[in-house]
């Protein structure tokens, strides 16, 4: 995790344009704040991540990330492959499917 927030601090890429971008809000922020600030970015939001103040958005709109740092973002990232943006009830152990589950 201190790996994940150090090279979100030196300002490793975060996304292509277009593709999806985590934005991690002030963790004493309530979700609608953190919402609200994504989308008065230009975001369209994708979910919400399993981190309090976490954001996952998406826009093509020149200077996307830098509305989102000047609306509170205090990291961002791409969100792909990392477990922190997919929320909890969407995972199922591994080797699981939809079908198992019902009884």
């Amino acid at each position: 995790m201190l790996s994940l927030l150090g090279a979100a601090w030196l300002g490793n890429p975060v996304a292509e344009p277009g593709q999806p971008v985590a934005a991690l809000f002030p963790p004493w922020w309530d979700s609608a704040r953190s919402l609200g600030a994504a989308a008065t970015a230009g975001g369209a939001v994708l979910t919400l991540g399993r981190l309090p103040g976490l954001v996952v958005t998406r826009s093509s709109a020149p200077g996307f990330v830098e509305r989102l740092r000047a609306g509170g973002a205090l990291f961002l990232f791409d969100p792909r492959g990392l477990g922190l943006c997919t929320p909890a009830r969407a995972r199922r152990p591994e080797g699981r499917r939809p079908e198992d589950e019902r009884s």
